[in-house]
């Protein structure tokens, strides 16, 4: 019996026809997400150094995120309980899992915001020190 099944695994290796498997093409941009580098334009470089410094201190409230982390976030919670005893016949867990979805789109959008908050605040501190303001 034994020989009888390595015989059947020889003819079937054998037997088959054997093709290269082509590899898709391998993207050359970056996958993840990569901010633009803020440069400042004529009008930044035209402001005095008062108005830099307010326009850093009217930034700064936004450089911070106000979204609770998921740990923390009670609807994360309620969603992940969704996905574990959710009992609905046709639902199955699938409004959790597009909760929390969507709370990682949230949060990615999140993200992205502060970037670019963060890099407006470096140009206008790279003016500032061009400037040599409050030297």
């Amino acid at each position: 019996m034994q020989r009888l099944s390595i015989f059947l695994c020889l003819v079937l290796i054998f037997s088959s026809k054997t093709n290269a498997l082509t590899l898709p093409p391998v993207p050359s941009e970056p996958i993840y997400f990569e901010p633009p580098v803020v440069t400042a334009d004529q009008k930044m470089q035209d402001m005095s150094c008062y108005q830099v410094d307010k326009a850093i201190n009217q930034l700064h409230p936004y450089r911070y995120t106000y979204k609770p982390t998921f740990y923390k976030d009670d609807a994360n919670k309620a969603a992940t309980a969704l996905v574990m005893i959710d009992t609905i016949p046709i639902v199955q867990g699938w409004l959790g899992l597009g909760y929390l979805g969507y709370s990682a789109l949230v949060e990615e959008k999140e993200d992205r915001r502060q970037l670019q908050v963060e890099q407006q605040i470096s140009a206008l501190q790279r003016i500032k020190a061009e400037k040599h303001c409050y030297e």
